[in-house]
């Protein structure tokens, strides 16, 4: 972020006061492998981002409500290893006391630990029956909830871990998502590599055609149902 703010020159890079020190700063924190040529249509793509984001001036801050980390995580579900990635918020609690929190989750679905798709089945006559064919939903309830209140992903997770269910290993990956610069969303993730371009780079770079575009990125990034 420093980097980004140009308050920290890479030394790489020579430090002067000329109106082009932001947009190398950006420049120098991309992905290069990614990059063809310098007429390439992804260089074109960094060169765009880079003047917008340098003729609006915005500095990106860690406490921003559109900075999100993806932290990958293994976790053993029934005695076999499962990976889910849990979103993490940096927030402001009160004061100037910070922390992080889990935001959202995303990957249940993939793991198989839940299946919004699946419709379970009680009897439309059932109630006659004090609903005996609930005992059918648990444990998992897994198709069982109304269209009009649909399950939330992190309190489910959240009840899974409660119950023993499900148990964390560790934390082996993290992504940081950037979506608070008009118009774009990025990502950074670590590069291990000879030369000067590795270490915590700009990976992914997408336009977004507008808010409501960003937004639906954010819910699924989050897996909002």
């Amino acid at each position: 972020m420093h980097r980004f703010n140009a308050d920290e020159i890479p030394p790489f890079i020579i430090a002067d006061n000329s109106d082009s020190m932001r947009m190398k700063c950006i420049l120098a924190l991309f992905d290069f492998e990614q990059v063809t040529d310098g007429n390439s249509p992804k260089a074109q793509q960094l060169l765009k981002f880079d003047s917008a984001v340098c003729a609006s001036g915005l500095l990106l801050n860690i406490a921003d409500s559109g900075f999100f980390a993806e932290a990958k995580c293994l976790f053993k579900y029934k005695k076999k290893d499962v990976t889910i990635n849990m979103i993490m918020k940096y927030e402001n609690i009160r004061d100037d006391y910070y922390r992080w929190t889990v935001f959202g989750v995303n990957g249940l679905g993939k793991a198989g630990l839940v299946d919004t798709s699946h419709y379970g089945y009680i009897n439309p006559t059932n109630h006659e029956l004090h609903f005996s064919e609930l005992s059918q939903a648990f444990p998992t309830m897994n198709g069982h909830f109304s269209k009009q209140h649909p399950i939330d992903i992190l309190s489910y997770m959240a009840g899974l871990c409660e119950s023993g269910t499900l148990q964390l290993i560790g934390c082996s990956d993290v992504v940081y998502w950037f979506t608070q610069v008009p118009g774009w969303v990025f990502s950074v993730s670590s590069h291990t590599r000879m030369g000067a371009n590795s270490g915590w780079l700009i990976h992914d770079l997408m336009e977004v055609s507008d808010e409501q575009a960003k937004r639906h990125f954010i819910e699924q990034l989050i897996d909002k149902r």
